[in-house]
């Protein structure tokens, strides 16, 4: 059975890029470009994954990610963001307390991605 994946982030070259990648590794990717649409689609899908930039328009992938949470999905989060002012790292402290599995600081190798999708469940 093919593992399902949404990305949500606000930048199109990283979606494109990240939905590319795992297409490649045999993922169905659906995408989304803000936190209100990525949560919309979400609720549509039922993804497995869910893979969500941090800083974004609308609300943003901690509000996404803590929505999600709510519906009480046994889904795998993986949070990202980049080093821009105020530091990523707070950020995706503060994703793993919404309840992110894994955390990943832009910009990643394809490999940390891949290694953080089969890497074991937190909980």
């Amino acid at each position: 059975m093919t593992r399902t994946i949404l990305v949500i982030d606000d930048d199109a070259a990283i979606r494109s890029a990240l939905a590319l990648l795992l297409k490649s590794k045999g993922y169905q990717v659906t995408t989304a470009g803000d936190g209100p649409s990525g949560y919309a689609k979400y609720i549509d899908s039922r993804p497995d994954i869910v893979v969500s930039d941090i800083v974004m328009p609308g609300h943003d992938g901690i509000e996404t990610i803590r929505k999600i949470r709510e519906c009480g999905d046994d889904v795998m989060i993986i949070a990202m963001s980049g080093s821009i002012e105020g530091g990523a790292d707070s950020r995706l402290v503060k994703a793993k307390e919404m309840g992110a599995d894994r955390t990943l600081s832009k910009p990643f190798d394809p490999v940390e991605l891949m290694a953080a999708l089969n890497s074991p469940r937190m909980f």
